[in-house]
């Protein structure tokens, strides 16, 4: 008879076992703020901002630099595909992307800056 309480009682506690290893598993953190809206650039300008492909890195450039050129993205008259995803968002979403992109270490001497600037030469000596 002892044994039979001991097995109906040891059934009893198994849902509640259970049941508290599901809740230890679901309590994770949050990732930082503006990573998941940020997750949409790294399709072309790498993991976090880290553009191994010939896009312009992000990471290493100011939060203020990032959100005014989103903003001026946003108001072109003649949108490229760039100019499309920063329609996408909010100023408080783009504030949010600029901050945790501006948040990523650069892993590269080579930096935003050297990328426009090699653009911007690029475009000169194809125009002439």
């Amino acid at each position: 008879m002892n044994r039979e309480i001991t097995r109906w009682r040891a059934l009893l506690w198994l849902p509640v076992a259970l049941a508290s290893t599901c809740v230890a598993a679901q309590t994770t953190t949050a990732p930082p703020a503006g990573r998941l809206l940020a997750s949409n650039c790294f399709q072309c300008h790498g993991y976090d901002g880290k553009s191994r492909i010939g896009f312009e890195r992000l990471s290493g450039e100011s939060s203020n630099e990032i959100y005014k050129e989103l903003r001026e993205m946003r108001a072109k008259s003649k949108p490229d595909i760039m100019d499309m995803h920063a329609r996408g968002y909010t100023d408080a979403q783009m504030r949010l992307i600029a901050d945790y992109l501006a948040t990523q270490k650069s892993t590269s001497s080579t930096t935003a800056a050297d990328v426009k600037t090699s653009k911007k030469s690029e475009k000169k000596e194809s125009k002439s």
